[in-house]
């Protein structure tokens, strides 16, 4: 009877044994497939992260490239603007201060001869036109044309002449000429700054 139930108690631990090992190896189980899924879970978020960032990093990067290239564009307009006003407006005192007696009657005496025949009229300044009276008047008595002077308060240098029956008239004022002028230089300037901005790009 001893015998019995010492062999029923053993048969009793060993299946309580086994049972819990086979549920301890069950949790294992879930435990270790548990933890392979946060970890592939947290690679993934990780991965996923990283590409957001890189692809974030990528346009943040081709952002500032085109803001720094708009800001050079716009620099190198201001600089070129602002090399064009210095250009001109010294052209304009040099055109103002040239055209002035002997190139101004050189310049009247030019349009005369080229227009024979035809009646003129000059628009000049105040001061142009009293000291251009005495050649006009002689131009006139030589060529039998009549060459008639006007005082305009719009012209500072220079002058302008329309011919009777036509609507045509020429503009050989400074500011005229200048801005004549200017327009050819206005691509070599722009070259200019565009050549030294990219030796200074290539410097750096």
């Amino acid at each position: 009877m001893a015998e019995e139930l010492k062999h029923l108690i053993d048969q009793i631990q060993k299946e309580g044994v086994e049972k819990a090992e086979e549920q301890a190896d069950a949790i294992l189980s879930q435990a270790k497939e548990k933890a392979a899924k946060l970890v592939a879970e947290a690679e993934q978020k990780a991965a996923d992260l990283l590409a957001k960032a890189e692809t974030e990093a990528e346009a943040f990067a081709k952002r500032s490239v085109r803001t720094l290239e708009q800001a050079a564009r716009d620099l190198l307009i201001t600089v070129g603007q602002g090399c064009e006003k210095v250009v001109t407006e010294t052209l304009g005192q040099q055109v103002d201060q040239a055209i002035e007696g002997g190139l101004l009657e050189k310049m009247v005496l030019g349009v005369i001869e080229q227009h024979k025949g035809e009646s003129a009229e000059f628009s000049v300044s105040d001061a142009d036109k009293a000291a251009l009276a005495a050649l006009c008047a002689e131009q006139a008595k030589k060529s039998g044309q009549e060459i008639e002077l006007t005082s305009d308060a719009e012209v500072l240098s220079g002058f302008k002449v329309g011919f009777k029956g036509s609507n045509a008239y020429l503009d050989f004022t400074g500011e005229a000429v200048a801005e004549a002028l200017a327009s050819f230089l206005r691509p070599e300037l722009a070259k200019i700054v565009s050549n030294v901005a990219r030796e200074e790009l290539a410097k750096a």
